[in-house]
């Protein structure tokens, strides 16, 4: 269970365990955890990226991507 994030420019590749998109960024978190309403959310060291500019793939995107 994991998201992968692929700089599209560089082909650089950055692992975590959650993605929320909101507003043109993308914020990959290091890990993930139950939230009160039963879904789910990031948690840990939290990395910000431009959306334009990469790729976002997801083992689960239904359980590990938020938009």
């Amino acid at each position: 269970m994991s998201v992968k994030i692929i700089d599209q420019k560089t082909k650089k590749e950055t692992t975590g365990k959650y993605a929320a998109v909101k507003e043109g960024q993308v914020s990959l978190y290091s890990g993930i955890m139950s939230d009160k309403k039963g879904g789910w959310r990031g948690c840990g060291k939290r990395t910000v990226f431009t959306a334009s500019e990469i790729t976002v793939v997801a083992d689960d995107p239904g359980k590990e991507m938020k938009q």
